[in-house]
């Protein structure tokens, strides 16, 4: 967590996942840069010219800038913090810009704030948020309200039992550390599991034993699905972080299988990390 970034729109939203990636950077000895991604729309511009290119648009983006850049100087002078936030301003779409951002910055975490989804657009579309959980190299953490660092006491971690994910483990262990928080090891029980909740606690505890984790408890939980068996395990233990990992499905693929990470983000009300496993075993 040396290296935080934040989108930021100079919503509430993107506020609240300012503070809170300060209070990060400002416990782990980090640094935070903002990001703001202009989307040039037509309302931006000034008109057109017959190959379709925008007349004028540099100028405007320029003028975005400064303002933002503006606008973001009195966000500074209102934080009351020691720490001082860098700003850069990009022109793209914003998870395309961000994952860029990402690797240009060297950022070890992007934390944000998000509203979630819902209906049709969560099944089309989905947030901004969801495409860069299911996109990122870097943890990201989903910021849902006013929420404060020092607030998270807790864990809560669903899992599988599985022995051939160490290095997401390794994050784990480590988030765990930098919050002195207990970790909560959850097995959401299905209609399809066969295993009795003594079976699946044994293993927990072994999954735990395994990989060497410390301050920690082990719970199953009886769900329709796992979705539903952490919102509902999340809702008992308020003020925690759920730490979920990611497959980083996309296209046709996503659509079919989904995800539950991102279906977690978008309802819950608690801070959401996730790590994307595509990549990482």
């Amino acid at each position: 967590m040396k290296k935080i970034l934040v989108p930021f729109d100079f919503s509430a939203l993107s506020m609240s996942a300012l503070r809170f990636a300060i209070e990060l950077a400002e416990a782990a000895g980090g640094e935070v840069i903002a990001l703001h991604v202009v989307n040039m729309t037509p309302v931006y511009l000034e008109s057109l010219d017959p190959t379709g290119y925008a007349i004028g648009s540099a100028s405007i983006l320029s003028e975005l800038g400064r303002e933002a850049t503006t606008n973001f100087a009195r966000v500074r002078s209102e934080l009351k913090t020691r720490l001082e936030p860098g700003f850069r301003v990009e022109q793209g779409l914003l998870h395309q810009i961000i994952i860029k951002t990402i690797h240009e910055t060297g950022a070890d975490l992007v934390v944000m704030g998000t509203n979630g989804s819902g209906g049709l657009a969560e099944v089309i579309v989905g947030s901004n948020t969801e495409k860069v959980v299911r996109t990122a190299p870097v943890p990201v953490i989903s910021i849902h309200k006013n929420q404060k660092l020092s607030q998270i006491r807790n864990i809560v971690f669903p899992t599988t039992i599985d022995l051939q994910q160490h290095r997401f483990i390794w994050q784990i262990r480590a988030l765990q550390s930098f919050l002195g928080a207990h970790l909560h090891l959850l097995y959401v029980k299905t209609p399809d599991s066969r295993d009795t909740d003594q079976a699946l606690t044994h293993m927990l505890s072994d999954l735990a034993e395994y990989y060497a984790l410390t301050e920690y408890s082990v719970h199953v939980t009886h769900a329709p699905n796992e979705e539903k068996g952490v919102l509902k395990f999340a809702a008992r233990m308020p003020g925690s972080m759920i730490a979920m990992a990611t497959h980083g499905y996309t296209g046709l693929t996503h659509l079919v299988l989904g995800s539950v990470a991102e279906n977690v983000i978008n309802h819950t009300h608690e801070a959401v990390w996730t790590y994307k496993l595509s990549e990482h075993v």
